[in-house]
């Protein structure tokens, strides 16, 4: 294992390039390949009104083709050397990964270069995806844990908020869209100003900035920059139950919760440890051995928080027997409440620390889990002795930080309750 050490502020060498990219480098001599990933700041929040996807398959696309190669030329010319190249797009951003074996570094960053800045948007290649993405979208409608959280969503933010719609679309908005509508995303919305370019691998960083100038320094694109930015989201009012049947389940799948916190929340720790002994540490905590071990009313039960660049949902998702739908939702709330009122044990605050540190070095012994890493560090302003710290920031949690986490950012009388599946009779408890 590679020490936590590794990742410092001595080791990341960070240089803007005039066009507003920001370049970040991590020498890993230790294994003989490198990894590139640049995020711009393009995603599924610039979808225009009813056409939610247009993010979505604009990344898709420009991987599909480029004015110098067709997308059959693309995957040759990577699969000879083994590369590997990716384009894709959430809420927040557009990204462009690669991956290959270091002395391919400099056509690495050329095919990368030519598939960010120059994309065709082939016509026969957008009917395709577009037929692949209905295809999905078709398998999601028929999908009680996809409706279950679609309609969540909907109904936690405002259909104005981007976390109220998938990034990935709806069948109606993926069919309305038009290449003209990608076109138009990739020239306004991908950009170079407050992209973030990692660098990982056997490479040093003078080698590393020289490439990353050479493909991306003269990149402009005309326009004002578009503000980025995600609004707050109000908690529910009260207690809220929205219901999508499907024909021929044997299963409800729900999901319980309110728009949470951001990443740059002070107590993003102490939510972070509430929520992993709530529901994901061992067999999904308190939940897990509640409501599905010790009572058998779930199938699963986990909870979760999408903490990020906006107020990202906390909610417990659960696949419930129909008959037991209003049982399970009383035993969510039930450990909801205990977890508020009464203080968790040393031994859950001492594994969950245990699990927390020890989880962080396994993530940095890829180039991969290390340009993860760097990218959040930037993205959050961490600072660059986060890996450092982070031991003694998940050790300093007390007992009563996760109990005032706990009441402060669990809402057990202000809620959604999501279901998709049979139907149930409309009496879960509050």
């Amino acid at each position: 294992m590679r020490p936590t050490t590794a990742l410092s502020p001595a080791s990341v060498t960070r240089q803007l390039l005039p066009n507003g990219i920001v370049v970040l480098v991590y020498p890993n001599p230790a294994i003989p390949a490198i990894t590139v990933r640049l995020r711009t700041r393009g995603g599924g929040l610039y979808d225009p009104p009813g056409k939610a996807g247009v993010a979505g398959l604009t990344a898709a696309a420009m991987r599909r083709g480029t004015h110098a190669h067709s997308f059959t030329e693309l995957n040759e010319i990577t699969d000879a050397r083994g590369l590997s190249l990716n384009v894709d797009s959430g809420t927040s951003t557009l990204s462009v990964a690669g991956r290959g074996l270091r002395e391919d570094t400099a056509f690495l960053f050329d095919t990368m270069a030519e598939v960010l800045r120059a994309p065709a948007f082939p016509a026969d290649e957008i009917e395709r995806l577009r037929s692949q993405w209905i295809t999905g979208l078709l398998q999601q409608e028929d999908d009680t844990q996809s409706k279950a959280d679609e309609i969540f969503r909907t109904a936690i933010y405002a259909p104005t908020h981007p976390y109220s719609r998938d990034p990935g679309g709806t069948l109606e908005s993926v069919r309305s869209i038009t290449r003209a509508d990608l076109e138009a995303h990739y020239a306004h919305y991908v950009r170079p100003e407050g992209a973030i370019l990692v660098v990982v691998g056997d490479i040093a960083p003078a080698a590393a900035l020289d490439h990353a100038s050479r493909v991306f320094g003269d990149w402009q694109v005309a326009g004002p920059v578009p503000p980025f930015a995600i609004p707050d989201a109000p908690l529910p009012d009260g207690i809220r139950a929205v219901h999508h049947p499907l024909a021929g389940k044997t299963q409800n799948d729900l999901v319980l919760g309110f728009p949470a916190i951001r990443r740059s929340d002070p107590a993003y720790y102490a939510c972070e440890m509430m929520n992993l002994i709530l529901g994901r540490l061992g067999l999904y905590g308190r939940l897990g051995k509640s409501v599905r071990e010790d009572q058998g009313l779930a199938y699963y039960a986990y909870s979760g928080f999408e903490a990020g660049l906006g107020p990202g949902p906390w909610a417990v998702r659960a696949g419930v027997n129909p008959a037991n739908v209003s049982r399970a939702v009383a035993s969510i709330l039930a450990e909801m409440r205990r977890i508020q009122d009464t203080p968790i044990s040393p031994q859950e605050l001492a594994a969950g620390q245990r699990y927390l540190t020890g989880t962080l070095p396994l993530r940095l012994e890829t180039n991969s889990g290390l340009a993860g890493q760097i990218l959040e560090i930037e993205i959050f302003d961490l600072g660059w002795d986060y890996v450092q710290r982070y031991s003694a920031l998940v050790n300093s949690l007390t007992i009563a930080d996760v109990q005032h986490a706990a009441r402060m950012y669990l809402h057990p009388d202000r809620y959604v309750l999501a279901t998709a599946g049979p139907d149930i009779p409309p009496d879960a408890p509050g």
